[in-house]
């Protein structure tokens, strides 16, 4: 062999004495061992993966489910002009209606920023109207309606509304948004918001939150939310009012001093139903409060929507 020729590689067969030569063909070849082991590898990846989907789609039913409720004639004319009696509609938990109820928040937050004044008042029935101006007298003074009551008296249905003052006890609400207005005679209303809570029997309870604008539907997020069973406390106080400090010289009674403690202006705490909280109704609650304290005016609130809001009366002054 010459010196700087490196040497001839050598096959495996000539290094293994006795080795069995195998074509190329059967080299690429399974066994039927192998064959037999991979086919119950994935009989059982295919199994599992089956056992999975089915626990996630039998989970996730209760969040796409869909049915007529039994809402109700007067109550569906009232909110939507619909000239039906039932109602399709989603129950909770569902994100799609979660997804709604996020856009509607921020047209209300929008709203809010143009308005001049915002006024929060209870009811316990559908709302009467939803007019666009409201008539006062020539020498009317803004000033002086500084309070859900006070509006509330300037309203020609105001026997419709509850009046209250700190903790509304009423099971619906309607905010009214005021913008300025070229008459001296009239509020110019920008746009109303409805809160209703309509209990369907023994079943649960439809809930809804609905824009009107000069007296037309603009936008609205509803849900069902099916009724459960144990101890439970209703979705209220759905709006708190909270007066000036100053007024803490008059003394009314631990609900309502406690309430009193706006430096500069009055303002709300107002909460909307979340459709995705699977249920509407809350546990009591463990924590107790002292009488002069102002959560012991909306104590089973804690945690039980995302859509709370803290609102200036007079946004605009």
């Amino acid at each position: 062999m010459h010196p700087f020729r490196p040497p001839k590689p050598r096959r495996i067969s000539e290094l293994r004495p006795g080795a069995r030569h195998r074509s190329a063909g059967a080299d690429a070849a399974f066994s039927l061992v192998e064959i037999v082991i991979a086919a119950a590898i994935a009989a059982a990846v295919i199994t599992t993966a089956v056992m999975i989907y089915q626990n996630i789609t039998a989970a996730a039913r209760p969040t796409a489910s869909y049915s007529s409720l039994p809402v109700g004639a007067t109550v569906l004319e009232n909110l939507y002009g619909l000239s039906q009696t039932n109602l399709d509609v989603y129950s909770a938990p569902n994100y799609g209606r979660r997804a709604d109820a996020d856009l509607l928040r921020d047209k209300f937050w929008d709203d809010v920023a143009r308005a001049s004044a915002v006024f929060c008042l209870g009811r316990d029935g559908r709302n009467p109207s939803r007019p666009t101006t409201i008539a006062v007298p020539a020498n009317f003074d803004g000033r002086t309606v500084g309070s859900p009551e006070a509006f509330r008296q300037l309203l020609p249905d105001a026997g419709e509304y509850d009046a209250y003052r700190g903790a509304s006890a009423a099971t619906n609400a309607s905010i009214f948004l005021l913008q300025p207005s070229a008459s001296v005679v009239e509020l110019s209303v920008r746009v109303i918001y409805d809160i209703d809570l309509v209990p369907i029997g023994s079943d649960g309870t439809y809930a809804a939150v609905t824009r009107h604008e000069a007296g037309v539907l603009t936008d609205y997020y509803d849900i069902f939310y099916p009724a459960v069973d144990g101890a439970t406390v209703a979705f209220n106080p759905l709006v708190v009012a909270f007066e000036r400090a100053a007024r803490k010289n008059f003394v009314e009674g631990d609900a309502i001093d406690r309430l009193k403690i706006a430096r500069g202006r009055p303002f709300y705490f107002v909460w909307w139903p979340d459709p995705a909280v699977p249920r509407l109704e809350a546990v009591p609650a463990a924590t107790t409060y002292a009488a002069t304290d102002p959560k012991a005016s909306y104590p089973a609130m804690g945690g039980r929507t995302s859509f709370f809001f803290v609102v200036p009366m007079f946004p605009a002054l």
